[in-house]
């Protein structure tokens, strides 16, 4: 039997399961009822495991091997005669602090997944787009970091310059202020002017004695610009992630409506048991009117034509799609319209109990086909039986047409 201990589940963990639970049928394990959602979210060890998860996980370590890559490119471009300091600040300060800051703005302060959320899971919510945002801080600082460690495995292994080149002279005191200004007055350059392609001759022996310096200059720059903001937003997207994780139910209904099911598991699953004796219909008859409101509201398969304009079909399509517009119209809408002679079934109890728990007043409007009394009376207690083994309690209204309110 697997470990399902709560305490064992990391953050990663715990979006995967989510995941497995999000991405699972309609028939969910089933079982004693969960002491809390990280319970819950152990038990779905045992249903099938993403696929792309993987990838998006091992992500970071990519990134450090594409950093590693770019820093061997820039060893042999241009011309194979070193490092260029403006290309290496090009490819390890300026363009990760842009994806950086773009992170920071689009996943902590908007709320938004990167781009490639698509690629990894079709599910969209709060956790998952900080997961997301968490491995893109991780991959830009592992790109950073996987170019260092090549730059100084360089160093160590041979012979490494490096230098700037230009055609006009002016540049030159434009990037020695531009050096000092990326070293935030806490880490000073070496001489801008010596680095200079063609200075002196013999300038690539000469620039020879300035590498280390320069390479020390730059993981500065590096550490100073790109490492230490990703760790401190890493460590603000770890707890904002900590925070949502206890709150995944009510930040994904789909999530919501399955970990609430198999809480009440043992309800349902009673309420199907033969040898329980029948629930009687309890309270006065149901009401009765003589054609459909004129307020619109949702629709269940099996209703004939004619039902109030404006009206919502749910049933049809993914139970994730219904649940959400359940959930976005739950205030506006309050109407039920069923054939009286559907079954219900455990996604139309789901479903009910969503648009109360939104803040909604669900009201079940029956269309009663039948024009005998007892198939009518069989029915009204059918629909009393599910509503009571669901536990909900919904004003029920019977639509024959012909009949006195």
């Amino acid at each position: 039997m697997s470990d399902t201990r709560p305490q064992s589940l990391t953050r990663t963990a715990q979006v995967d399961l989510g995941l497995r639970w999000l991405d699972a049928g309609d028939a969910v394990a089933e079982g004693a009822r969960p002491g809390d959602f990280r319970d819950f979210l152990a038990r779905g060890r045992d249903l099938p495991a993403s696929r792309r998860l993987p990838w998006a996980r091992l992500w970071p370590w990519l990134a450090a091997g594409n950093g590693a890559l770019a820093c061997g490119a820039l060893l042999v471009w241009p011309d194979g005669s070193g490092v260029h300091l403006l290309l290496f600040l090009l490819a390890f300060w300026g363009a990760p602090l842009l994806m950086v800051a773009w992170t920071a703005l689009a996943g902590l302060a908007l709320g938004r997944a990167p781009w490639w959320r698509v690629l990894v899971t079709r599910h969209r919510d709060p956790v998952i787009a900080l997961w997301c945002t968490r491995q893109a801080l991780l991959a830009q600082g592992g790109f950073c970091l996987g170019g260092l460690a090549w730059l100084w495995l360089m160093l160590a292994t041979r012979q490494v310059i490096f230098y700037w080149s230009t055609s006009i002279p002016a540049i030159s005191a434009a990037v020695a202020g531009f050096f000092d200004l990326l070293g935030l007055g806490l880490v000073a350059p070496p001489p801008v002017a010596a680095a200079e392609a063609g200075a002196i001759t013999g300038w690539q022996g000469a620039l020879l004695a300035d590498s280390g310096p320069w390479a020390g200059w730059l993981s500065a720059v590096v550490t100073l610009w790109v490492l230490v903001p990703v760790a401190l937003l890493w460590a603000l997207c770890q707890w904002r992630l900590g925070a949502a994780l206890a709150r995944w139910p009510d930040l994904n209904p789909h999530l919501g409506v399955r970990y609430r099911r198999l809480c009440q598991a043992q309800v349902h699953y009673r309420a199907l048991e033969a040898e329980q004796p029948p629930v009687e219909a309890a309270g006065a008859p149901l009401a009765r009117v003589g054609q459909w409101p004129a307020e619109p509201g949702f629709t269940w398969p099996g209703l004939p034509p004619g039902q109030p304009a404006g009206c919502l079909p749910l049933g049809t399509g993914d139970l994730q799609a219904d649940e959400a517009r359940v959930s976005a119209n739950a205030r506006a809408l309050s109407h039920w319209y069923l054939a009286a002679a559907t079954v219900p079934t455990g996604d139309l109890g789901d479903l009910l109990r969503l648009h109360g728990e939104r803040g909604g007043d669900p009201r079940l409007y029956l269309l009663v086909a039948e024009t005998d009394a007892r198939r009518i009376d069989h029915l009204s207690h059918g629909w009393r039986v599910f509503l009571d083994r669901q536990g909900l309690a919904i004003p029920v209204v019977l639509v024959i047409p012909g009949s006195a309110s």
